[in-house]
């Protein structure tokens, strides 16, 4: 194993390499490296030219976004902070240990600088090599005569037959079976235990799949039982492996299969959601495994080159409430790509897309999606639920002043998504957009966004808008 020590040096090294060779190359070309800025030279360096990227992810003109001097480590907005290039692809977080050496690498790469130096200096992880070795074991498991009462299950669920090899799921063997695969391969039996691969024995016989980073390393793995009805838990997950700095379930290949700066995400709760919309041939889809994600999840997309996110989660309770908190993450972003809403009672009368494509079939996902909408607008529409134009005015007015406060802080790289959603506000409430705007300036436009919690405060008095 490679000590503490070792690490350190391979991050130094790294950290060298960065200054004396990588930011030189990039300061020379930055417009190919990072093209989505439109960058064009000045007499200091580089200035941006994208409006369209500057304003929706700075907020602020292309001209007050320059990276000046000789070998500049990052791009400044005039009048606002500084932005390092690795904490750029890093979406907004400076990066750290091997998340550093992985964004100098990107650099590197978008440099045309040779790679191999980083690469060397890398430590070897066994951790990572073993949960490899064991996916593949899985992977072996449910191609085997063994696993047939897995592929009907997925047969079940929608996979075509043709397509459970290639979907990238697997069986978790045996145990014995399992220990002694992995010895062979030339693990110890410490390693094994360190990472817990077969720590729980409720994982055999179930459906396993493999939760990646943004450089195709396995962060967790997940263990689906067969039957739903089951007394244990339904899903599993790999003990001591947290799933927190992770991104999205999938977008590996997302990343793999999308040019940067071009790259479109539909986010839905479930695994399975992912590999059956891919055995359809719907590519462009990540899980968030759950309700939950987080400001930084944007922030990483949009480092990531993503433009646009739209949210496809469950036709349920908890699917709506999810995908108004995750319009509110994406608005406390510091940077987030576009994000959109599917309403989800447009699922219906499916739950989740799995169910979605079993029933009406890849021309009704595509049908699904042409009809979201700005995710603003979805959260301000939710905001007034229930209240049309011809509704009491009192309930109008409460409507429109939960939404006022919410819109009202919203940062200024929303103003064009605030200016329609308080035009379909008005139309909704039956009042004209002019007044709704002006009550809007005076009563809540000063009012910050809430860092905590999901909804906006309700106002302290009754309004008379």
């Amino acid at each position: 194993m490679e000590s503490g020590s070792t690490k350190q040096d391979a991050r130094t090294r790294a950290g060298d390499y960065y200054t004396e060779v990588v930011l030189p190359a990039l300061a020379e070309r930055l417009d190919a490296a990072l093209p989505e800025f439109g960058w064009r030279r000045d007499e200091r360096g580089w200035v941006a030219t994208n409006e369209e990227l500057t304003h929706r992810v700075l907020g602020v003109r292309a001209e007050r976004v320059v990276a000046h001097g000789h070998a500049p480590r990052g791009f400044l907005v005039h009048g606002g902070e500084a932005m390092l290039w690795t904490a750029y692809l890093n979406g907004g977080v400076v990066p750290r240990g091997e998340d550093f050496v992985r964004a100098v690498k990107e650099l590197a790469e978008r440099a045309g600088v040779d790679t191999s130096p980083i690469e060397q200096a890398v430590p070897r992880d066994r951790r990572a090599e073993l949960l490899e070795d064991f996916f593949a074991l899985c992977r072996d498991e449910l191609a085997s005569p063994r696993a047939a009462a897995a592929r009907e299950y997925l047969e079940r669920r929608g996979l075509p037959a043709g397509e459970i090899e290639r979907a990238g799921l697997g069986l978790a063997p045996p145990r014995a079976q399992s220990v002694r695969a992995l010895r062979e391969r030339g693990y110890s039996d410490a390693e094994i235990a360190r990472a817990a691969v077969l720590s729980d024995s409720r994982w055999p016989g179930r459906i396993v799949g493999a939760w990646r980073d943004e450089r195709g390393r396995i962060g967790t793995l997940w263990a689906r039982s067969l039957t739903d009805d089951a007394p244990q838990a339904k899903y599993l997950y790999l003990r001591g492996a947290s799933r927190a700095g992770l991104p999205p379930y999938g977008l590996t290949d997302v990343l793999a299969w999308q040019p940067y700066g071009q790259r479109e995400l539909v986010l839905v709760e479930g695994f399975f959601d992912v590999h059956h919309l891919r055995s359809r041939g719907i590519t462009g889809v990540a899980a968030l495994g759950g309700t939950a994600v987080r400001s930084q999840t944007f922030e990483r997309l949009t480092g990531l080159g993503f433009v646009s996110v739209t949210l496809c989660l469950d036709r349920d309770d908890a699917g709506r409430a999810a995908t108004a908190r995750a319009v509110d993450q994406a608005a406390r972003a510091a940077a987030s790509p576009a994000v959109f809403a599917v309403d989800p009672d447009g699922l219906a009368p499916a739950k989740d897309p799995d169910e979605l494509v079993r029933q009406r079939g890849v021309e009704g996902w595509h049908a699904l999606l042409a009809g979201r909408t700005c995710g603003v607008v979805w959260r301000a529409h939710e905001l007034a639920s229930g209240v049309v134009a011809d509704s009491p005015a009192l309930e109008r007015r409460e409507a429109l002043a939960r939404a006022g406060v919410w819109l009202g802080g919203l940062p200024p790289r929303l103003a064009i998504e605030q200016e329609d959603a308080i035009r379909a506000l008005a139309e909704r409430c039956g009042y004209s957009q002019a007044a709704v705007e002006r009550a809007f300036r005076a009563r809540f436009w000063s009012q910050p966004l809430a860092r905590g919690g999901s909804s906006p405060a309700r106002p302290g008095f009754s309004p008379a808008l």
